[in-house]
This record gives C-alpha cells, structure tokens and sequence, in this order.
C-alpha cells in the first residue's frame, strides 16, 4: 500500500478528526515507548478498550520499524541520558562476568533509556496529534 493510500485511508476514517488524531497520537506513544515486542498488541488493546478506531493506532505503532527503531531508541536514549543527568560507566570484565554485573549495567542503561522514550514519545504524540488533526480538518472541509 503506497503512502498516499495509507493517508487517504486515514482521511476517510467515520470519526471525528480528534478522534483520529487521537488515536494516531496514542499510537505514537506506543511505538517509542520502551515495552519493545508488544506494540502491536498494545496498540490493539488500547484501540479496542477505549473504542478508537485502529487503524491510526496501527500507523502510530508503526513508527519504530526495523528501519527507524535504532536511530528512534538512540535519540531517546541521548535525550534520558541529558535529562537524568546520569554518568554512564559501563566496563565489562567478560571472563569474571557474572549476573549481578550485567543487572548493574543494564540498571544504568535502562532508567536514562526509560525516561527518554517516554518523554520523546509524549512530545512526539503531541506533535502527531497536531498534524493528523490539522491535515484531517483540512481534507473534510
């Protein structure tokens, strides 16, 4: 399915236009969020609990692809990294190592990794709702 019949599918959507772009922006947020592997089931249960319509969450889901998903986690993770203000220092003795070292090194990943998909995805979600209610309010005039 080619990008224009992707919006024009999204456009033609029989819910309001911040319903749609709603659920584009929860979508979104889903996608960058950190809970890697369940997206897509994530995005289906909170289209089917709150009744919004899937297809804009699918799409919003859909921002981290094998394509984006790296450079899209790298960005969120430089972002958590400004905003805890936590010094990273990772050395790994891999002969000696054992699972308390790999639970401390991944502890200190993890929370500059966590804050920053969330942060990222709620102004990413922001953003996304902006233009998906724009562009749907300008399509239906």
């Amino acid at each position: 399915m080619k990008l224009r019949d992707k919006l024009k599918k999204l456009l033609e959507i029989d819910r309001s236009a911040n319903v749609v772009a709603l659920s584009a922006a929860i979508g979104t947020f889903i996608g960058i969020s950190p809970y890697f592997g369940l997206h897509t089931v994530l995005g289906i249960v909170v289209s089917y609990v709150f009744n919004l319509p899937i297809y804009p969450v699918i799409l919003g889901v859909y921002i981290t692809n094998p394509i984006t998903i790296l450079f899209i986690y790298a960005f969120c993770y430089k972002v958590g990294l400004i905003l805890t203000d936590i010094k990273v220092n990772i050395s790994i003795d891999w002969k000696h190592l054992t699972f308390h070292d790999m639970f401390n090194n991944v502890k200190e990943i993890f929370i500059p990794f966590f804050v920053g998909t969330h942060v990222v995805g709620i102004v990413a979600a922001f953003i996304v709702y902006i233009c998906v209610f724009y562009i749907v309010k300008k399509y239906r005039r």
